[in-house]
C-alpha cells in the first residue's frame, strides 16, 4: 500500500509500507504495519496517527486488515 504523512517532523514523508506478523518485527505477533525504505521501520497504531499517517492507495483487504490492527488512519485516494 502507498502512504504518506502530512507531519512536518516526518518531512512529509511518501512511500511504501505492508502489514506483517513476523517474529523478528511483531514481537507478540500482533499485526504491525512496516514502512519501506531508509526512513521506514516498523510503527504502532498511535505513532502512525500522531504523525498524521494517511492510506494513499491499498486494496480493500488491507484497508480492513488495518482496522483489524488498530490503524485508524485516514484513506484519501489517490
Amino acid at each position: 500500500m502507498r502512504l504518506r504523512s502530512k507531519a512536518p517532523i516526518r518531512r512529509n514523508w511518501k512511500g511504501t509500507g505492508y502489514l506483517t506478523t513476523d517474529p523478528s518485527v511483531a514481537v507478540d505477533h500482533s499485526p504491525i504495519l512496516v514502512l519501506e525504505g531508509p526512513d521506514g521501520g516498523p510503527i504502532e497504531p498511535a505513532e502512525a496517527y500522531t504523525y498524521g499517517y494517511e492510506v494513499v492507495e491499498a486494496t480493500s483487504e488491507e484497508l480492513h486488515q488495518l482496522r483489524d490492527a488498530g490503524y485508524y488512519i485516514p484513506y484519501i485516494g489517490k
